[in-house]
């Protein structure tokens, strides 16, 4: 029977290990349209609310683990005219009327 050289289990086991470290490089885990290497997080709607989630491994299978803090969203109202704006659209209301209603008399 032949048997392997130290070197040759050497190169075999550095192949093996090449071959995992590309396996796992292409590990990921997929969430609003994009896809999270493991260990990165996002916030993930639930049904507790918005969650922070790590993207890690279970049984070999890529998860999201979520924890309960809940995730910083800041709620941004649309923008709006600035308030100068809206004070010289008031005045401007306020002298119509006032010209309407001296037109009117």
């Amino acid at each position: 029977m032949h048997r392997l050289g130290p070197s040759a289990a050497v190169v075999l086991i550095a192949a093996l290990d090449a071959l995992w470290a590309t396996a796992a490089a292409d590990c990921t885990c997929r969430a609003q349209g994009r896809q999270f290497e493991l260990g990165q997080t996002a916030c993930l709607t639930t049904p507790k609310g918005a969650r922070l989630a790590i993207c890690g491994m279970v049984l070999n299978n890529t998860s999201w683990q979520f924890s309960d803090a809940l995730c910083a969203v800041s709620d941004v109202s649309p923008p709006g005219p600035s308030r100068s704006a809206q004070a010289r659209r008031d005045r401007a209301s306020a002298g119509a009327a006032d010209m309407r209603a001296a037109f009117l008399r």
